[in-house]
């Protein structure tokens, strides 16, 4: 038994054979599954491109075609409303095959490939080799985590993989961390505006922090997010003038937000899609996006104003549901008008592992303020949980958004398991 769990390239070779066979078999189960309920394919196979979800799939399909990046309201060349690194990733596997298993066997295949030998890289030279095998089923032991990471229409299946991975970099002693440290933060940049806090202050924290590492090291996850920063900038000025950057990242965020600040959100959050709150029309035509942005963030502003309050109230929904919603949230009418809200169980497993890790890291902040020293781990984890939580505060959470966070606080809590075995 002993010989299993030693990490060496023949045991890891035939480890990874294993569990990536099983990630693609599990990927197939879920694009039959999923192409059961959507019309992702044609008779022959063949993603739908137009057909992917969220607003992403026009914007592929005019990629494919080579007609540009952008995608069209009302006759309005929209640049700027989806961040490019899901319809570029998904661009690039369409260009291999538009054979709709193979772009999401696929899809799974690289992410979880790069989850397998980054966790190797940085967690090879644990003493008890059994917590890197623990670390790796942790995306995939709960089904529901499971399926938003096997997904391919919506940021947060990116998100579920990179954020853990991050997380593990940063704990660890590897020489090699500070670049992939680098590469996680420009994806994550550019992959979804929620990641915006976390993408701009944890590299001033690794400069800070870090205190004994060279500057030429510490420095780079900074300057790949001025990179990804610029990059996604130079496109948004070339094509609208405008610079997108915080809140202003994507041209569709103050319309996203609209649904937060109105006077029907509590009737609908957590149990109702938000897609079918009832919105006012606007009064003028847009002639622009960005026309469309600010008409939106004047309307935004104006609600807040003369209701804080009941703005604040919500956030303490968010809160409640974010530590203990356990409930099917964000659910459609079925034919008959009926909501399915009933009890997840993977959120059952989801709230009592995040819930004992936020108790763990109170615990362990106060032994850390007593001895006057604040560990790697305690530090990296509470950055990571409260520069991603805090944007699903301002504006809402589902449970598909918590995923990522549940990950990273299962393997903290490996994490506290190993160091306590240690120091038995």
């Amino acid at each position: 038994m002993k010989k299993i769990f030693q990490i060496n390239f023949k045991n890891i070779f035939l480890i990874y054979l294993f569990y990536i066979l099983l990630i693609c078999t599990l990927s197939f189960v879920f694009a039959t599954v999923f192409s059961n309920k959507f019309l992702v394919m044609d008779k022959n196979n063949q993603i739908i491109l137009e057909n992917i979800s969220f607003e992403f799939g026009e914007l592929i399909n005019n990629l494919y075609l080579s007609k540009g990046y952008f995608h069209e309201i009302e006759g309005i060349k929209y640049y700027l409303q989806k961040l490019p690194a899901i319809p570029f990733l998904l661009l690039s596997i369409s260009k291999i095959s538009m054979n709709y298993f193979f772009v999401v066997i696929f899809k799974n295949f690289l992410i979880f490939s790069l989850y397998f030998f980054l966790c190797y890289q940085f967690l090879k030279n644990l003493s008890h080799k059994i917590f890197f095998y623990l670390i790796l089923i942790v995306p995939i032991f709960i089904p529901y985590n499971l399926s938003v990471a096997l997904n391919y229409v919506y940021e947060d299946c990116i998100i579920a993989i990179l954020l853990p991975i991050l997380f593990i970099s940063l704990v660890s002693k590897n020489k090699n961390r500070f670049t992939a440290i680098s590469v996680i933060l420009f994806v994550l940049y550019l992959t979804k505006t929620s990641m915006f806090l976390l993408t701009l202050i944890l590299p001033l924290v690794i400069l800070l922090y870090e205190k004994k590492i060279f500057i030429k090291l510490k420095i780079l996850p900074l300057i790949s997010v001025i990179f990804a920063i610029s990059i996604w900038g130079y496109f948004g000025h070339v094509k609208t003038g405008k610079i997108p950057f915080g809140s202003s990242g994507a041209s569709n965020n103050s319309f996203v937000l609209s649904h937060v600040l109105n006077q029907n959100f509590k009737d609908y959050y957590p149990k109702k899609s938000l897609d079918i709150i009832p919105l006012t029309i606007p009064d003028k035509k847009f002639i622009s996006e960005w026309d469309r942005y600010k008409y939106y963030d004047k309307k935004n502003k104006n609600y807040l104003k003369k209701n804080y309050k009941s703005y604040l109230f919500d956030c303490v929904t968010k809160i409640k549901f974010i530590l203990f919603g356990i409930h099917r949230d964000s659910a459609l009418p079925d034919e008959n008008g009926y909501f399915n809200n009933k009890i997840r169980f993977s959120l059952i497993l989801n709230k009592l592992f995040l819930n004992l890790s936020f108790i763990i890291l109170l615990i362990n902040l106060y032994k850390n303020y007593k001895a006057n020293n604040l560990s790697r781990e305690n530090l990296y984890y509470l950055l990571i949980i409260v520069l991603n939580f805090t944007p699903h505060v301002v504006g809402w959470a589902t449970s598909k958004h918590l995923v990522a966070s549940t990950s990273v606080s299962i393997i903290y809590l490996i994490f506290q398991l190993k160091n306590k075995k240690i120091r038995n």
